[in-house]
């Protein structure tokens, strides 16, 4: 992987790149930044030193490595940046666009509009299962899936995923992930969900694998239906609110894969039942909207 040197003075005159309130990020400091020609984000660990910081640039030379086998639409990470004889962050392409959790909470953006966005996610996932069947890129999954790490272009109508620096890839440790945490759709079921037991192997709580990442997108699309946190509802919860789904008249195979996170089984991609949802389902499937059931 290229390494660039930059200065110490060149270095504390970045400027920190101007986010979202909303955008969610916990693992570094994004700085713009513009090298040869082009826009970058600078990603600033906040450690660069000791077992995360071995994995984090473990990970970083495995995506550079296989960077021809993955999605034309991930953001790989593409320079480390050396400041002072020490790596402290990595580049990667800058990406214009919306971030979609800025969209997603965006009154004036249709409904059906978001769906699409959410759709090409799924779509993602579908692919990268193809990517670990038929290439030598059998072990890697997003990991860290979540609305603020995709960036929506309105030009071409396609989404770009970030923060791949978060991945599973082969062997590298675990890393966390915002919709992994202590919930208890993830842990009661430890031969679904795999725990991560070895401190050496990461801080995540739970080693990436397909059931995870699609946990994670399950959840994306139940968020967006009831404006809320779904996984943080206890599991009679969550079931109950999945009968008033049904009572929607919700499309029974889009259920069905909502369903699955919370039991053993393995979990499945909805994509492809995402364009059943009427805009009237969506806007009576909102917490406000069910509560106001639930008292009646």
């Amino acid at each position: 992987m290229n390494t660039i040197s930059i200065s110490n003075n060149k270095f504390n005159s970045l400027t920190k790149m101007k986010l979202n309130s909303k955008i969610y990020n916990t693992e570094g400091i994004i700085y713009d930044f513009r090298y040869k020609g082009s826009d970058k984000a600078l990603k600033r660990f906040y450690s660069n030193s000791g077992v995360t910081f071995a994995n984090k640039l473990y990970t970083l030379e495995m995506l550079d490595y296989y960077k021809n086998y993955l999605p034309k639409n991930f953001c790989c990470p593409d320079n480390l940046v050396n400041v002072g004889g020490e790596v402290v962050g990595f580049t990667m392409p800058k990406i214009e666009g919306i971030n979609l959790r800025v969209l997603l909470d965006d009154e004036k953006v249709s409904i059906h509009e978001k769906i699409y966005y959410l759709y090409k996610i799924g779509e993602v996932l579908f692919q990268m299962k193809k990517i670990r069947k038929h290439t030598p890129l059998k072990q890697f999954y997003i990991n860290d899936l979540h609305e603020s790490n995709i960036i929506i272009n309105p030009d071409n109508k396609d989404i770009s995923i970030l923060d791949l620096d978060s991945c599973r890839i082969f062997n590298n440790g675990c890393f966390a992930a915002k919709y992994l945490g202590t919930n208890v759709f993830v842990y009661d079921k430890p031969n679904k969900y795999i725990y991560n037991e070895d401190i050496n192997n990461g801080y995540g709580l739970i080693v990436a694998n397909e059931n995870s990442d699609l946990f994670c997108y399950n959840i994306m699309v139940l968020n967006f239906l009831y404006q809320d946190n779904v996984h943080r509802m206890n599991l009679k919860q969550f079931y109950e609110y999945l009968n008033y789904l049904n009572s929607l008249n919700f499309n029974l195979e889009l259920l069905d894969c909502f369903s699955k996170i919370g039991v053993f089984c393995d979990n499945d991609n909805p994509f492809k039942w995402l364009d059943s949802l009427s805009e009237e389902q969506v806007c009576k499937a909102r917490e406000n909207v069910y509560k106001l059931n639930l008292s009646k």
